[in-house]
């Protein structure tokens, strides 16, 4: 009896951090030459990579982090065709923020998702 409650007990207590990760949805505008590529919408979780491709031209990953107060950073890499960034954003919840390197322009809005 008491290995079965230290078994429980010690499988709860290795879910916690599982539990207490914030989930984010970061919508996403990707532009090169001024024109849209692409328009990716993906649901994060803090501190994992997420990443989607389109056909041979087109790969996206980033990871968020929470920061102080009412901020995320965001890390990326963009790559359209053989142009590749890896942008560091610092972003306020629900606030738009863009980085531009050579043609490569990315914006990013991150809104923090309840739990339930």
């Amino acid at each position: 009896m008491k290995t079965r409650r230290y078994l429980l007990l010690v499988s709860l207590l290795a879910s916690l951090p599982c539990l207490a990760a914030d989930t984010f949805r970061v919508s996403s505008s990707v532009f090169k030459s001024g024109e849209l590529v692409e328009s990716p919408v993906m649901i994060v979780e803090e501190g994992k990579m997420a990443y989607m491709t389109v056909g041979d031209d087109f790969r996206y990953e980033l990871t968020v982090s929470p920061k102080q107060g009412e901020t995320v950073e965001v890390q990326a890499a963009v790559e359209v065709g053989k142009s590749v960034i890896n942008p560091t954003l610092t972003v306020f919840y629900d606030k738009e923020a863009s980085v531009e390197i050579d043609q490569t322009k990315l914006m990013v809005l991150v809104s923090k998702l309840e739990r339930k």
